[in-house]
């Protein structure tokens, strides 16, 4: 009667270990994303930048 434990505290092992990578997962992806988004921010400030250059050329001719 002493085998069904080891299998349970097996089982457990094994889904304590799965939900700790499925969290690991979820903050990976979190990284990433906030690194997606602060590239992308980055890009949109260095295009407003060149906006606004092109636009000071425009009333510079005006």
């Amino acid at each position: 009667m002493t085998a069904p434990e080891p299998n349970y505290n097996s089982n457990q092992s094994v889904e304590r270990r799965l939900s700790d990578l499925k969290r690991e997962v979820d903050a990976i992806k979190r990284l990433l994303s906030q690194a997606s988004l602060k590239r992308l921010n980055v890009e949109v400030e260095r295009q407003a930048s060149d906006i606004d250059v092109v636009e000071e050329d425009l009333h510079r001719r005006i």
